[in-house]
């Protein structure tokens, strides 16, 4: 089984919209989604704005919760009751029967997302695809590929957005441990990287790393300090949302900036492939199907 998450570094980064690209673009295939906490919500909870929801397909399995479960409209089939806990309840999971969206409630820490793909293991899921978010990443340092969101929301400022995708890629690229290093256990903040200024340390995976709101402060520690990672997902491709929420007087509308320029230049100073999924939806199904045709 291939695990591929969708990492949002905020609200409204099209998170959501990758999520849905994928599901189509992996149509026919076995395919399982969750999520690291909850999404699914109609309204955005700050602006007011309508939410994309997820919409699965006819025989998707889904993994979610039974009272979020009956809030969305595709007619899902009860599989089994699993021994994940949220704070709606335990995580279940279905087959879905007749297509429509679905709210999800999944596990929120590394734990339970390991006994969820060990279940899925043995259900011969092929694909599964987490939906988190930078301020619950920890548990994507199990899957095997992430896809990085960026959006307007986040900043307006390509420079701002630069740094972010920079500083994470970077983070999501650095060496797998095969030393003897001191290994460093646990989230691990920019004060801890500081007091380990002239040691080589292993950190559990670049998730431990990603907590700080200060990314250029975090980009210089990992420019100087010798780290390596037990584990780490590999960056497939960055998607862009240009649309963002401005509050007006009538209350919040979307407004949007040009990325053509901040993607380019991600491309070209990262190495990695950019795309707004609104308008190439079919070059992110070449890059995932070539992604997998690569691992047989």
């Amino acid at each position: 089984m291939l695990s591929i998450g969708v990492l949002g570094t905020a609200k409204n980064t099209g998170k959501t919209t990758t999520v849905n690209a994928l599901l189509k673009c992996l149509a026919g295939k076995s395919l399982a989604i969750t999520s690291i906490g909850f999404d699914g919500e109609d309204l955005d909870h700050i602006t007011g704005l309508p939410k994309p929801k997820v919409v699965v397909e006819e025989g998707t399995v889904v993994a979610t919760n039974e009272q979020v479960a009956k809030h969305s409209t595709a007619k899902l089939q009860l599989l089994r009751k699993l021994n994940i806990a949220t704070a709606f309840g335990p995580v279940c999971l279905y087959k879905v029967r007749q297509s429509g969206t679905v709210v999800l409630v999944g596990p929120n820490n590394s734990e339970d997302l390991l006994v969820l793909k060990d279940v899925l293991k043995s259900e011969q899921i092929e694909i599964f695809l987490v939906d988190g978010a930078i301020n619950r990443v920890v548990p994507l340092q199990h899957v095997e590929f992430v896809i990085l969101a960026l959006g307007a929301s986040r900043s307006t400022s390509i420079a701002v957005l630069l740094t972010e995708a920079r500083v994470i890629a970077k983070a999501l690229r650095l060496p797998l441990s095969e030393d003897d290093r001191k290994v460093i256990e646990g989230l691990v903040s920019q004060d801890k990287l500081k007091s380990l200024w002239n040691e080589r340390i292993t950190v559990e995976s670049p998730m431990h790393l990603l907590l700080a709101e200060d990314l250029a402060g975090l980009e210089r520690l990992l420019d100087k300090i010798d780290i390596a990672v037990l584990r780490r997902p590999e960056l497939i491709c960055v998607t862009i949302n240009p649309y963002y929420p401005v509050r007006r007087m009538e209350g919040f509308a979307l407004d949007h900036v040009d990325l053509t320029e901040l993607s380019r230049t991600i491309e070209q100073e990262l190495n990695v492939p950019c795309l707004d999924v609104m308008k190439e939806e079919e070059r992110l199904c070449r890059i995932v199907e070539e992604k997998i045709r690569g691992l047989k």
